[in-house]
């Protein structure tokens, strides 16, 4: 009953403010003697307000997450490296600091969780996650660019060099990110100079954000050396 109730009031507050911009949010769970990483989304101005407010205190006093989950990374959960099987429901969550349900679990183990696997919604609380970090979400930024530019981008996964074949352009603003949306390389190719060296990249996926005038589009790159 408690739980249908708390479930209740989480997808009325997300039908509320389901106009309004979604916001990124990156938590931290501490694992051993590292830390796991998630993202969530959330575009509930009363939400981001507890978020950015509990961001601004020492980790201790920061609250935990506490909210539904389902299966898939809802094209936003990872931790910079890997793409989670699992996501909070956007607007389906909220900062706590107590709660009876279930609360332990490491985020990079919930997928396996029987619920989530068979695609049921699943309350989550994982009691020592805290907000670490506003991030932006360069993959869902171009849902209104048009993307009609034409390149081929090769090999995919690059170890040391990543070839550009422009095929409609003169040359292309390139701006490559990890999946924290963190920036890491900026440039401009031509169909002269359409090579970019990464070999001084980490093993991971990331984001190569193309711009051609007002054309802009996102490809995804996994480097492995």
């Amino acid at each position: 009953m408690k739980n249908s109730l708390i479930t209740a009031i989480l997808i009325f507050i997300g039908l509320t403010v389901k106009s309004q911009t979604i916001r990124y949010f990156e938590f931290r769970q501490p694992f051993n003697t590292t830390f796991t990483s998630f993202i969530v989304a959330t575009s509930d101005p009363m939400v981001i307000n507890d978020v950015l407010n509990d961001i601004a205190l020492p980790i201790a006093d920061r609250r935990f997450i506490s909210g539904n989950i389902t299966n898939g990374d809802g094209g936003f959960n990872n931790d910079g490296t890997n793409w989670y099987s699992w996501h909070f429901i956007t607007n389906q969550w909220l900062l706590t600091s107590s709660n009876v349900e279930y609360c332990d679990g490491i985020s990079s183990a919930i997928g396996n969780h029987p619920s989530v696997i068979a695609g049921n919604i699943f309350y989550f609380c994982p009691w020592n996650s805290y907000p670490y970090q506003e991030i932006s979400n360069p993959v869902l930024s171009t849902i209104d660019f048009d993307t009609n530019i034409q390149i081929n981008i090769y090999p995919n996964p690059a170890s040391d060099i990543i070839y550009f074949e422009l095929t409609s352009s003169n040359y292309l603003e390139i701006e490559i990110l990890n999946m924290m949306g963190q920036h890491i390389i900026s440039t401009k190719l031509t169909k002269q100079n359409n090579i970019i060296d990464v070999s001084n990249l980490r093993n991971g996926l990331y984001l190569i954000n193309l711009s051609e005038g007002n054309k802009k589009e996102v490809k995804k790159i996994i480097i492995e050396h």
